[in-house]
């Protein structure tokens, strides 16, 4: 959505804000507004709240991210010392302001509103604030979005490998185009997710963008085929992992299969496997397809990057820690504690 869109539809968000807010009414809205510094404002609005006037000086950007967020604050402050609207009360609008932003816009006492409904305001005696449930434009209206198939494999990669990443090196580590690593570290710039150096660029906080990850995540992208058998665990995965290497099929476990082999206290009545082949082919190895109650999970991966970075741990092919997290946690059953585990024994130190 272009700036200007964003702008004509300001009066509707903050109508919506203000909705069931006693005396509240807008008097004037007035766009592009030439300041005596030089500066222009995106909208300068006049209205009543409570019955008492306010004015508002607005900034609106195409995206709600927290570096667009800093920069419209940055200049709302310097709109300000224009003395006609020295007091009046500073927003950021954005189509969508994510929860790093909000937190900016409070920590800054700015205001601030978005077209999904989310909206603070917090001058004299007035206070409106509403979260809305429903993000639709957090990931839709992204210019790239970085947990996609394709550029989470960029996301996996510097997970993994806590370094300093030439783009050229994780575009062809990561199997991708360069132009998609290029999307994805302006992406992660304008979260305010990526750290640049002499050597190359790295996630400022890793931890925080796996839980981000988490958030959306499911192992349910995957095609998932429920198989039993009378064979055991230990058994089903042991004839999996053969059936695959005689036929050149990658594989790796993930979920309770992958956390016992990092963790021998983990304890499990379903086997859950990677597969690059075709379901129906590796279920061929005496198990039987059921709709429920089955003890083996074959995964078909939605992206081949679910295999990066995985490692043979006691004879076995398992999936890179950053994977076993996300399959764990998207997992029922006590799944959440062995992420847990997955994350302090494994993640935490490699960063």
């Amino acid at each position: 959505m272009k700036v200007q869109e964003v702008i004509e539809r300001f009066p509707e968000a903050l109508e919506r804000c203000l909705d069931n807010v006693p005396r509240s009414t807008i008097s004037r809205v007035e766009r592009e507004v030439r300041l005596t510094n030089g500066m222009t404002a995106d909208l300068v609005v006049d209205l009543k709240v409570l019955g008492r006037g306010q004015t508002m000086l607005v900034e609106a950007k195409s995206s709600g991210q927290p570096r667009r967020t800093r920069e419209a604050i940055d200049q709302l402050r310097r709109m300000r010392s224009d003395s006609r609207v020295s007091d009046a009360y500073p927003v950021f609008f954005a189509p969508y302001v994510s929860e790093a932003s909000a937190r900016i816009c409070r920590e800054d006492e700015t205001g601030y509103l978005d077209l999904v409904g989310n909206c603070r305001l917090a001058f004299g005696d007035s206070y409106v604030e509403r979260v809305s449930p429903e993000n639709t434009f957090k990931e839709q209206r992204s210019r790239v979005s970085v947990f996609s198939p394709k550029s989470s494999r960029v996301i996996r990669l510097m997970l993994s490998e806590s370094r300093a990443w030439q783009v050229q090196q994780l575009a062809s580590a990561a199997e991708v185009s360069l132009g998609l690593v290029s999307k994805v570290k302006k992406e992660l710039e304008e979260r305010e997710w990526l750290l640049s150096t002499e050597d190359g660029i790295k996630l400022a906080d890793p931890e925080r963008v796996l839980m981000e990850w988490a958030k959306v995540y499911s192992y349910k992208k995957n095609s998932v085929g429920e198989y039993y058998t009378m064979a055991g665990t230990e058994e089903a995965e042991l004839a999996i992992a053969s059936w695959c290497d005689e036929n050149q099929v990658r594989y790796a476990l993930t979920g309770f299969s992958g956390a016992r082999m990092s963790s021998p206290r983990v304890r499990y009545n379903r086997s859950t496997v990677y597969v690059e082949s075709k379901l129906e082919t590796v279920a061929g190895v005496e198990l039987k397809p059921v709709d429920t109650g089955g003890n083996v999970l074959l995964l078909e991966p939605y992206d081949q990057g679910v295999f990066q970075q995985s490692r043979v741990l006691y004879g076995n092919r398992v999936v890179s820690p950053v994977q076993l997290y996300l399959d764990l946690q998207s997992m029922s059953g006590r799944s959440e504690e062995a992420a847990e585990e997955v994350l302090v024994r494994e993640l935490r130190p490699s960063w």
